[in-house]
């Protein structure tokens, strides 16, 4: 993506931001998660905007430290998963989409953290449930076995976009399975009553971090299915499409330029937060974004 003059000064921003290792500092490392002005959040909408490249290597490096000393490596789902070491008490109890957009982020600026820490991959294919997604939520594991549609999707996208080999077969189980749960549920409706779960969700947002979208989910969706040969039921990217309608506009050969709906850091909207620079600069709600697009399929 070709970064607009206008932009370049808040990508500028940014990256002074990440080259201060203080935001990193052990004993201020939940200030680097803090939402959505933390150094994590710098990284993510950089990672998202594409501009990957940008993020200073002192950053990787130091985000790699807190993931590699900084978390604890298991789901707590049970008592006895959770750390009983007195020096373990205060690490990072992560959930299954933080983890993933961690692992993406760090994926992308060209860190091997299969090599250097191969426990986030084995947590995110060890912990989909039946009806093929994941749920931050540690009761699901232990009564309603159902998912998150939001939860779902970063482990996923970590999984299709971050493999570069073969999948192994519990990965394309994984991938598998989760497409069959996001199309089950036509990516924004309850798989009984077939109703829409969050009206929001229609509308598209950017950057996302870990927030969902049914674009989002069709982009996911239509990459899995051209990697893995498997074809989409018949109407059902048309049928997504319209549901996105009042977001799309038509740019004259056959494709759409997509229109901001919503942002996660909206202090009126279901997550809130503080704001940066970038995030200011970026297209607001019903401007056109540069950014998003729409997967062939």
């Amino acid at each position: 993506m070709t970064v607009r003059p206008e932009r370049t000064a808040s990508i500028e921003a940014s990256v002074r931001f990440l080259n201060n290792t203080s935001h990193f500092d052990a004993g201020r490392d939940e200030i680097s998660r803090r939402k959505w002005d933390g150094a994590w959040w710098h990284m993510s909408a950089l990672c998202e905007m594409g501009e990957a490249g940008r993020i200073p290597a002192v950053a990787v490096e130091q985000a790699r430290k807190l993931l590699l000393t900084r978390v604890w490596p298991r789901f707590v789902i049970r008592a006895e998963d959770a750390p009983s070491r007195s020096e373990d008490l205060d690490l990072w109890d992560c959930c299954h989409c933080e983890l993933a957009v961690f692992y993406k982020i760090l994926s992308d600026c060209g860190c091997d953290l299969d090599t250097d820490m191969p426990w986030i991959r084995d947590w995110l294919l060890s912990h989909q449930l039946p009806d093929g997604g994941l749920n931050c939520d540690a009761d699901a594991y232990l009564h309603s076995r159902k998912s998150s549609i939001v939860s779902t999707l970063p482990p996923l996208e970590a999984i299709l976009h971050h493999t570069h080999r073969p999948f192994t077969q519990q990965e394309q189980h994984f991938l598998d399975e989760g497409a069959r749960y996001l199309i089950e549920h036509r990516l924004v409706c309850a798989s009984g009553s077939g109703k829409v779960i969050n009206e929001e969700w229609l509308k598209p947002c950017f950057p996302r971090f870990f927030e969902y979208d049914l674009l989002r989910g069709l982009n996911y969706l239509t990459a899995w299915s051209r990697k893995q040969e498997q074809a989409l039921p018949d109407g059902f990217v048309e049928e997504a499409l319209a549901r996105i309608g009042p977001y799309l506009d038509e740019n004259g050969d056959g494709g759409y330029r997509v229109r901001i709906g919503r942002q996660v850091w909206d202090p009126d909207g279901e997550w809130g937060g503080e704001t940066f620079e970038l995030l200011e600069a970026l297209p607001g709600v019903g401007e056109v974004s540069d950014c998003l697009n729409i997967e062939p399929y």
